[in-house]
């Protein structure tokens, strides 16, 4: 009887220990790993203003008297675009400055004889624009060494017929981003008298590839 005995309790141990097995075994957890893959594609965005300097008066003046205005052109340019943006500028006439008597496009103040890929410091008549300072990359071997906006050592371009390029920002620039721009103006004592006024357009452009 006592081996009967001792069997049982032997034989219900076996089963208490089997099941406590069984029980962590079905609880136990299993763990699978997948992945996710996730794109998306960035879009250019671009935003520009002229921030100050958007209307330029000469006042009164005298031909043959060159007069640099006081007051800068800060143009803001922000963007995304990974390689920079390019800035350009036109006026729309083919032969002389935007500027006409009265608005009327019959009778101009010449355009300055530099151009934009080759300024030069101020030695003529006509409306003359340059680039004298900037946030980012100023072109000094084109616009010269100034940096004030009516520096002796600014370089002076005539303002094109069709958008040119007279500022470039390469690579990815977080933020806003300012060029100065400059006007000085003369006229041969030729000139008519009278009230001349015109516009020029500044254009932003984001280089992305």
């Amino acid at each position: 009887m006592k081996k009967i005995a001792t069997f049982v309790v032997v034989l219900f141990a076996s089963m208490a220990c089997l099941m406590i097995a069984l029980n962590y075994i079905s609880y136990e957890s299993e763990a699978a790993t997948d992945t996710v893959d996730l794109e998306i594609n960035v879009q250019e965005y671009l935003s520009f203003s002229i921030t100050s300097g958007d209307a330029i008066n000469f006042g009164n003046f005298n031909p043959g008297t060159p007069i640099c205005s006081n007051t800068a052109t800060v143009a803001s340019v922000t963007t995304n675009a990974a390689n920079g943006y390019t800035l350009g500028l036109h006026d729309g006439s083919a032969t002389n400055s935007a500027m006409s008597k009265g608005g009327l496009g019959s009778v101009y103040i010449p355009d300055y004889a530099g151009t934009i890929a080759s300024p030069t410091t101020w030695t003529g008549t006509g409306l003359g624009v340059t680039n004298w300072a900037a946030d980012t990359s100023k072109n000094t071997t084109r616009w010269g060494a100034g940096s004030t906006v009516c520096d002796a050592l600014n370089e002076y371009a005539g303002v094109p017929e069709t958008a040119t390029t007279g500022h470039t920002v390469t690579g990815f620039h977080s933020g806003a981003d300012t060029s100065s721009w400059g006007w000085k103006i003369d006229a041969p004592d030729t000139q008519e008298t009278g009230s001349y006024e015109g516009t020029v357009t500044f254009t932003a452009t984001g280089v992305i590839s």
